[in-house]
């Protein structure tokens, strides 16, 4: 069989279509391999969200040039948010690449390949394709959780954002579509899903009949089998009170909710295009925390948006004492080419964004070890992974909240199973605790 080595940049949308590519291409006879110089395609999945990420596959395909001089017959290929964008940079900056393709163009990636091999030159396409639901997957993947693409593209037009340009608009996968591959991925042994769309909690509208996140969660959650049901990304303007009541009612849903704010300025807020307002997204977390009083929050924050001024930064620091988020993914706004924020005026100099960023992962992190602090001595369920990664003789796994516990369980448990343990310790990115045989306070567990 012939080698594939891919490289994925960027977010759970990415990772999920590498793992599809390497599905399909497994299907015409390539087999994974973690070594890139024994590869015969190289695929370079790529995000177009930061400066910085675009920067990361620039260098990375510099090296990839160099192998391909060493050995000819290698094809390179780039895939993903940025072959969409800047297909004709790429094009130019690395004439080593022998495809490109954009998102929309994955399910017929095997004949893109063959094609190239073929006419022996550069093949192009990023255009507009159907909407295919591809259940392929490597048999390396994951078979304990696996994510779920229940729609792609996005119509918000946030003016910081290329997913419109890079996914499309947004375009849903039928109910019955989407149950059915839980059901397949149940039966390979998965325990739990993450439901994925760039605006999941959009989902449904586009349909006829149109339906909504809290139908599918009802058609998931009935697969037997399945432990759990995550979800990401929402976005406030879509959280509806029908939604919020899904996420407590439905058992399999976990009580985690990625919910990005953006900013705390609603100053700000409103040159982003971001559709509410402080109050609004304030108004949100309170609600979701009526209806799940121990749910977990996360979200994400750009530092150094056009325009911010120190008050506009202000009131995101005050956000994040207000809320005491679980987690927060902290970004420096970084210009993208064609979107309105990257030609506002009041652009921020690179020196204050990084004393911002240092200032806002100080506060973040003080609230999330405020709210860890609360889970000593608790019991939670956790969804054994596997072996804990800095100790290879405990075991590792999440609770329904998304954080990760290690614990000394081996023997005794095994990778999949759902076990309860008391939280011995709190560390800054993980707890560690003892198992225990049956929940005494089982936080985070089932309803």
């Amino acid at each position: 069989m012939a080698k594939l080595h891919l490289i994925t940049y960027g977010c759970q949308m990415n990772e999920y279509d590498s793992e599809r590519v390497a599905g399909l291409l497994r299907e015409h006879r390539y087999e994974l391999t973690e070594n890139e110089a024994d590869a015969d395609l190289i695929l370079v999945n790529t995000c177009a969200i930061r400066e910085k990420a675009e920067d990361k596959v620039f260098s990375k395909l510099g090296e990839l040039g160099k192998l391909k001089r060493r050995r000819p017959e290698v094809m390179v290929g780039v895939m993903g948010c940025m072959a969409q964008l800047h297909k004709a940079e790429i094009q130019r900056r690395a004439p080593q690449v022998d495809l490109v393709f954009g998102s929309p163009a994955i399910a017929r990636v095997a004949d893109l390949v063959a094609q190239a091999r073929r006419e022996g030159r550069p093949v192009l396409e990023t255009g507009e394709g159907p909407l295919v639901k591809i259940t392929a997957r490597p048999a390396s993947a994951s078979r304990l959780k696996a994510f779920v693409t229940v729609m792609e593209g996005c119509e918000k037009h946030c003016t910081f954002c290329v997913v419109p340009t890079t996914r499309g608009r947004e375009r849903s996968h039928p109910p019955a579509t989407i149950a059915a591959e839980v059901r397949e991925l149940v039966a390979e042994g998965c325990r739990e899903v993450t439901l994925l769309g760039q605006t999941v909690n959009a989902y449904g509208r586009d349909l006829t009949p149109p339906t909504d996140l809290a139908a599918l969660f009802a058609a998931v959650n009935d697969v037997e089998g399945l432990a759990r049901i995550r979800f990401t990304t929402s976005n406030p303007y879509n959280l509806t009170p029908r939604l919020i009541a899904a996420v407590r009612d439905v058992p399999k849903v976990c009580e985690w909710f990625h919910l990005p704010l953006q900013s705390g300025s609603d100053d700000v807020l409103a040159r982003m295009n971001r559709g509410y307002t402080h109050a609004r997204y304030l108004e949100l977390i309170d609600a979701l925390r009526d209806a799940v009083p121990d749910i977990s929050l996360s979200t994400d924050l750009i530092v150094g948006f056009p325009g911010e001024t120190e008050d506009d930064f202000a009131a995101t620091l005050a956000m994040v004492e207000r809320v005491q988020y679980d987690n927060v993914f902290v970004f420096r706004y970084s210009p993208r080419p064609g979107t309105p924020a990257a030609a506002m005026p009041g652009q921020i100099p690179a020196e204050v964004k990084a004393a911002r960023n240092a200032r806002l992962l100080e506060a973040t992190t003080r609230a999330a070890h405020a709210r860890s602090a609360r889970r000593l001595g608790e019991t939670v369920e956790v969804l054994v992974d596997g072996a804990a990664k800095k100790n290879a003789g405990e075991l590792s796994g999440r609770t329904r909240c998304n954080r990760i516990v290690n614990f000394d369980g081996q023997g005794r448990v095994a990778v999949g199973d759902s076990v309860h343990v008391r939280v011995t310790e709190v560390l800054p990115h993980s707890l560690r605790g003892m198992l225990v045989a049956s929940p005494e306070e089982a936080v985070c567990s089932s309803r």
